[in-house]
């Protein structure tokens, strides 16, 4: 690869190289600098950076490579690399040889003719490649594979550049070694993209002249200039060669995630042809990777399809299509992007990102928070009753057909239907629909959908309905006995043909999914009665589990409660409180007419309003109620304990009504307060004003 090498002369005005870095060696200098290097070898003591003509970075260099022990009157210079150690190296640095080796080629008549010797060194000072005239060095055989570091042979010019991080030169004496006396060196450091030095160029030169010699100046300028030109040219390919590199790893990762996403991933041209097509697009067309690319898009399209006119016209947006492929027609949402021409804002292709409608509906659905949660495992139960109905549902959930869930309010029937549908499809979509809380006016389209403009207020897009959504899932019809009568024989047909067709449409739309359905009314005599269609229910109830109340599973009772208790504790952060025995007898006896949905509202009341201790008072007031009159002369039945809340303070004999409602509750205020319908703080104030004590 060519490199381009800026001009050395102009290399004096870079930031790399100005003449701070280089200071003229003249006649006084040169004196001054050989004088003080005789002192500093002759007295320990002294301190080099008092002298004017030195350096002070050499200076301190000096006084460093002193403190390290390194020998100035060495007989050789460093160290040589075991072969193993020194192989391992050149290995580390393979590619910044590769590169460095051209550009230093370059150079290298130029060198030769003029007694210089270039030399690169990593960062520890290893000497890893040699080009130009070989120079008379106090070492063994070749530099290439010794280690020239600061505690081996002192102050050098690539040190001294890999420290300061800047282009050095160092003439004779400055060295520290006086086996590099008659040597004269420029060296500039090699830096990667993070700024960290990772090697340095060496340009070396005997220095034959007088130090303070016009003409050898000019040549020192220029060498230092020479030298930092190679290293930036280094730098340059090292960086060039790293964004090749990072490109080809962008491209190696692009295509590793197009080909991990779920969705299918497809670019065409102007007439349709598929120009690029990831692993899931060529499953969704049923295609190998050769057949992908001598394939047209319109082949697997219907001939009325939108998709080509729309990315003709340079539309973007989502539409819905049916995609032919192996004679199996399936629905597909299509993100289309379209790409024209820069210069003549002509079509010129488009990508397309297309996701199967069951995996849209089901992410739509998640979104919408219609998510089963729920599996058998948490379905709590020890009782006869409730295992049945357990056994059943575990074994109903292996076919497709529909299931009718039969139990009153608040038994978990949804509880039932989220387990089912975990068990039988738990990666589809589950779509629950409450026929009861719909407004009749909307039923329609909430259910079946509706196309954009089919009526005021309206999508402009449309919009699937709830049984569209559930495809590839399970469709819930929670109290489906208030499904109104007229709608209940279009429901039966989407039950009987799988198609749906929107409010607007003009043609149905297929769909696969199961039916839930469940009830807390008796069907059987609805039909009967005439208010719910006979073929409705017998298509519904293909299988059917009867959820039990909770009175008749007594012993779940306590079950149920100390589960709710320790769950509702640890939502708020509170210490779980135990349940008291007259606690166990209340809820034991207690008919529960809103089932486990009432269990767990009397437990989360007693759980806000308990210590420790799960007593009596810590109940809603309805179960107080029941406890005191149990203990009192005054019997009152179960059945009548509606009755009991309807107790008011009587106005024309207050006092009289909070001595009675007092000893009712046997002295205990806060019973008192709740029996005569007022709050504890004004009974107290009452007591008071009536100087009534307890």
């Amino acid at each position: 690869m060519d490199t381009k090498i800026t001009d050395p002369h102009s290399l004096q005005n870079n930031s790399l190289f100005s003449i701070d870095n280089y200071r003229i060696m003249n006649r006084e200098r040169w004196e001054g600098i050989v004088e003080c290097k005789k002192k500093f070898l002759a007295d320990q003591s002294y301190d080099p950076r008092e002298c004017p003509y030195m350096d002070p970075d050499i200076a301190a260099s000096w006084i460093m490579c002193r403190k390290m022990d390194a020998n100035p009157y060495q007989s050789l210079l460093g160290r040589r690399l075991k072969n193993e150690a020194f192989l391992k190296v050149m290995e580390k640095n393979n590619n910044l040889i590769k590169i460095t080796t051209p550009i230093i080629n370059t150079f290298k008549n130029l060198a030769i003719s003029n007694s210089y010797g270039i030399y690169l060194a990593d960062n520890r000072g290893v000497f890893l490649l040699h080009e130009g005239k070989v120079l008379t060095l106090p070492v063994e055989a070749s530099l290439i594979g010794m280690i020239w570091d600061e505690s081996l042979i002192g102050t050098s010019a690539h040190s001294m550049s890999m420290n300061h991080k800047r282009p050095f030169i160092l003439f004779g004496a400055e060295n520290y070694c006086r086996g590099l006396e008659n040597i004269v060196a420029s060296a500039a450091c090699i830096k990667d993209e993070n700024g960290n030095v990772i090697a340095t160029i060496v340009l070396a030169q005997v220095l034959k002249k007088e130090p303070w010699d016009e003409l050898f100046q000019k040549y020192c300028t220029n060498t230092l200039a020479l030298i930092t030109a190679i290293s930036t040219a280094v730098e340059s390919q090292l960086r060039l060669q790293k964004s090749f590199a990072s490109l080809k790893m962008a491209n190696k990762t692009l295509e590793a995630t197009l080909a991990s996403i779920d969705e299918g991933i497809i670019t065409i041209d102007q007439n349709g042809m598929i120009v690029y097509s990831n692993e899931e697009g060529r499953k969704i067309f049923k295609l190998s990777e050769d057949e992908a690319y001598h394939s047209n898009i319109r082949n697997f399209l219907e001939k009325d399809s939108k998709l080509i006119a729309m990315a003709a016209k340079g539309e973007s947006g989502n539409i819905e299509e049916t995609i032919h492929s192996d004679q199996i027609d399936e629905n597909y949402v299509i993100n289309v992007q379209s790409v024209l021409d820069d210069n003549t804002e002509e079509f010129d292709g488009a990508l397309l990102r297309i996701n199967s409608v069951g995996k849209i509906n089901a992410l739509t659905a998640n979104r919408a928070g219609a998510v089963a949660r729920f599996t058998f495992e948490n379905i709590i139960g020890e009782s006869d009753a409730i295992k049945k109905a357990i056994t059943k549902g575990q074994y109903y959930s292996e076919a497709p057909e529909n299931i009718l869930l039969i139990g009153e309010s608040g038994t978990g029937k949804e509880l039932f239907a989220q387990s089912i549908h975990n068990k039988y499809c738990s990666g589809g979509p589950f779509i629950a629909v409450n026929c009861a809380a719909l407004p009749r006016e909307l039923i329609e389209s909430e259910l079946f959908g509706y196309e954009g403009g089919s009526f005021t207020g309206a999508d402009r897009s449309g919009r699937p309905g709830k049984i569209e959504l559930a495809e590839g899932g399970t469709l819930f019809l929670d109290e489906i006995g208030d499904m109104p009568f007229e709608l209940q024989a279009v429901m039966l047909r989407v039950l009987e043909d799988k198609q749906v067709m929107r409010i607007g449409a003009r043609r149905s739309k297929k769909v696969d999914f199961k039916v839930i359905a469940a009830t807390n009314q008796n069907l059987s005599s609805m039909v009967k009665a005439k208010r719910f269609r006979a073929d409705l229910y017998y298509r519904l109830s293909v299988l059917t589990i009867a959820i039990p109340p909770l009175r008749d599973r007594n012993k779940d009772i306590y079950l149920l409660a100390n589960y709710f208790v320790r769950r509702y504790s640890r939502k708020i952060g509170k210490k779980i409180p135990k349940i008291s025995q007259s606690v166990l007898d209340v809820i034991n006896n207690y008919t529960w007419p809103g089932n486990v949905r009432e269990l767990e509202n009397a437990m989360v009341h007693a759980v806000i309003n308990s210590g420790e201790i799960i007593n009596i008072q810590d109940l809603p007031e309805k179960f107080i109620f029941m406890d005191t009159f149990k203990t009192s002369d005054d019997i009152v039945n179960y059945d009548n304990i509606e009755e009991m809340d309807k107790i008011q303070s009587l106005a024309d004999t207050e006092k009289s009504a909070i001595l009675k409602g007092m000893k009712m509750a046997k002295g205990n205020v806060v019973l008192a307060a709740c029996l005569l319908g007022i709050s504890k703080s004004t009974i107290y104030r009452k007591l008071k004003e009536y100087d009534i004590n307890y």
